[in-house]
């Protein structure tokens, strides 16, 4: 078996959990962040404050205070923006009235939060920051404020007003119900609700408002904050007809940070009641990834290299210490271009400076240019142009700081319909199947069965390259673990209100362990510079089979591009065999992608016709940060009514891909990725297509153009 044959049979099994701690734990440096409250989201403890966390924080907080047990995830993806996704457990309520379907679950409320800072600090003006508790879901802590923080040495003081939940038992009266009376009256929501809802409607209403005061003491003793706040709650208007005592309106609290990545919260609250919680954080901007143990760029030779190349040699050492697969290499008397697919390096500055370094020791003198055409998946994609004589002046250190200028220009590829003189041309041989084992994981959160559906799974994955652009790929699926038999879903499909496109996933879950998760052919191919293209037909995944093709016109360098992809599908047999189910559907959507001029932040809308044959719209949000790690969130309303979509009212997800860089101490261009949904519904349910060309068209090493 050849070198390259070898490398071809890629065993990764890499539990997403051990990734997970991975990157929440990594090597380096101290990242000094405001603490977390009781609810998640920077604050004291029951009341939130105007700081924000640095751009970047990523922090689970779980915090425990009788009755309640919450757990949060707060995310600050820009400077001036805090969202939090918080689960609270109520202990003392069971989740479901009727004996047996939820058995002994205590009852589960989903939330959101968002907080927008409208004023950073100055020396005589507070941060000011304007918040919305709870905006999703049933709305049981739904709470909004408007709050002003200052420091003072190592006194940190807050002072706002709230409405809502924030103001339950204050006597104090809303003072915006002097410009309306309506203000007075918060309509809250009514029983039997979805949730799902955004609830703007209560917004800065009702008679009262709460006044939130408190303030934060940096002791002298290292990672040790004392807090003290007034609590305008009186706790006797809690949801669920929960009441409970408070002894004193003020609650204290210490929070101490055990080396950088851990706060440990302990407090008193309701002047009667204990709390204790841990906050676990990190930084997806300015963590570092981990120390690389890659073999280290070669040293430049000094000697006159051969005129007769080894192309071999060639192609395993740029494979080897610059990542780069190449397909096809063309030399002539004064230049080379090599085509080719980046799998290791994620930093393009990397992956020129040692591409360029393999080819400068192997190639004659008289080779003055170094063409470096990026494909993904067959497709010429980019073209980088070294010019070696710049790139050694640079890597001798031959120039000033000053002086140093950039070595390589970049374009969108274009064919050459010239022929050099002594032009050659050499086909890789390469080897045209890959194999690799990896787990997989398919969850879903808050269910009134239970509150975490889990089906751990092994995959095997093939595949084998028929051409450049032709390829087959497929998955064997084997489930070791999942308690998706307690999903109890179920719907009156003689109503006929709306198809039943992914609440099937306890049938094909538990039919059968083994099945088959993918099988299909794909086809590749390029129109000019600009637009792309797939077509493909099979198993495309573990519910639906069929055909389908996707079209992208994505112009070199520009932030907008379009993409449309139509397909015909059927259901699948639940045992994921070759046989099929009678339903099937036309599904496809319109997309407009942009990345924005702002802090790596992209968008794509979509629009069309999901698996139900409901028809609608999907917005998606992501930040990428400098490290690599892409946070985002999407939703998804469709013709559907939130009667008939059931409990959440509409499809929405959050979702983090984690660069292996991060985690590994092997450079990677792969990402594990990680999602969270609510609810498996049927509503606003696109196909699982194997292959995005937008992301496909992402050359490895380029991060989105937008910049702070």
């Amino acid at each position: 078996m050849s070198k390259r044959q070898f490398q071809a049979l890629n065993i990764k099994p890499l539990a997403p959990l051990a990734m997970a701690i991975s990157a929440l734990l990594p090597l380096s440096a101290s990242l000094a962040a405001p603490s977390q409250s009781d609810f998640g989201g920077v604050g004291l403890i029951q009341i939130p404050t105007a700081r924000m966390s640095p751009e970047g924080e990523f922090a689970f907080n779980l915090n425990y205070v009788d009755p309640y047990i919450r757990g949060a995830i707060a995310i600050t993806p820009v400077p001036w923006f805090e969202g939090v996704i918080r689960y609270t457990s109520v202990e003392n309520r069971l989740y479901s009235p009727y004996p047996g379907y939820s058995g002994d679950q205590s009852y589960k409320d989903k939330g959101f939060d968002a907080k927008f800072r409208l004023w950073q600090e100055s020396y005589y003006v507070p941060e000011i920051a304007l918040g919305f508790r709870d905006i999703g879901g049933t709305g049981l802590f739904a709470s909004e404020y408007l709050v002003a923080s200052k420091r003072w040495g190592n006194l940190d003081f807050t002072l706002g007003m709230g409405w809502g939940y924030l103001a339950n038992g204050s006597d104090l009266d809303n003072p915006l119900c002097k410009i309306s009376d309506s203000a007075c009256e918060r309509p809250g929501r009514k029983p039997g609700d979805n949730g799902g809802k955004l609830g703007a409607g209560d917004f800065f209403r009702g008679p009262n408002a709460g006044l939130l005061a408190g303030l934060e003491y940096h002791t002298p003793i290292e990672g040790l904050s004392l807090k003290l706040e007034y609590d305008s709650n009186d706790y006797q208007h809690e949801a669920l007809d929960n009441q409970f005592d408070q002894s004193l309106p003020v609650n204290i609290g210490a929070v101490y940070a055990w080396g950088d990545y851990v706060n440990l919260n302990l407090g008193y609250e309701r002047g009667n009641t204990l709390m204790a919680g841990i906050t676990i954080r990190t930084n997806f901007q300015t963590v570092p990834n981990q120390i690389k143990l890659d073999e280290p760029p070669e040293a430049l030779n000094d000697t006159e290299t051969s005129a007769q190349v080894d192309y071999d040699d060639l192609v395993d050492t740029l494979a080897d210490n610059a990542g780069l697969q190449a397909s096809t290499l063309v030399l002539s008397e004064n230049r080379i271009s090599v085509s080719g697919e980046q799998l290791k390096y994620r930093k393009r500055s990397d992956a020129d400076q040692r591409i360029a370094r393999v080819l400068h020791n192997r190639l004659p003198d008289t080779v003055s240019e170094f063409e470096i055409v990026e494909t993904a998946q067959g497709l010429p994609l980019y073209s980088s142009t070294i010019d070696r004589a710049a790139f050694l002046d640079n890597a001798q250190n031959q120039l000033e700081p000053e002086q140093e200028s950039p070595y390589v220009s970049s374009q969108v590829y274009q064919e050459s319909d010239s022929t050099a003189a002594n032009q050659t041309s050499t086909q890789v041989d390469k080897t045209p199947y890959n194999v690799s084992l990896y787990p997989g994981l398919t969850q879903s959160i808050g269910s009134a069965e239970t509150f975490y559906f889990y089906a751990v799974s092994l995959h095997l994955a093939g595949e084998y390259q028929f051409t450049d652009k032709l390829k087959a790929d497929g998955i064997a699926s084997w489930t070791i673990a999942n308690n998706y038999d307690k999903f109890n879903y179920t719907v009156d499909d003689s109503t006929g209100a709306i198809p039943r496109s992914r609440t099937y996933i306890r049938e094909y879950l538990t039919a059968s362990d083994i099945g088959l998760s993918n099988l299909q052919l794909t086809y590749f191919d390029n129109y000019g510079k600009n637009f792309y293209a797939q077509y493909y037909g099979g198993y495309l995944e573990f519910m639906y089979g069929g055909v389908g093709g996707e079209l992208l016109y994505r112009p070199y360098n520009s932030s907008l591009a379009f993409g449309v992809d139509l397909n015909r599908v059927k259901q699948r047999d639940f045992d994921r065999g070759f046989g099929f189910r009678d339903y099937e559907v036309t599904t496809g959507h319109a997309a407009l992608y942009w990345q924005s001029p702002w802090y790596g932040v992209n968008t794509e809308l979509s629009a069309g016709q999901y698996l139900s044959g409901d028809r609608g719209f999907t917005v998606d949000v992501s930040r990428e940060f400098d490290n690599g790690t892409i946070a985002g969130f999407f939703f998804t309303k469709t013709d559907v009514s939130a009667e008939d979509y059931g409990e959440g009212s509409f499809n929405k997800g959050f979702y983090i891909k984690i660069p292996f860089d991060m985690m590994l101490t092997r450079s990677s261009t792969k990402y594990a990725a990680f999602n969270w949904t609510p609810l498996t519904r049927d509503g606003g349910q696109k196909l699982i297509r194997k292959y995005s060309l937008y992301d496909e068209t992402k050359a490895k090493g380029r991060k989105s153009i937008g910049t702070h």
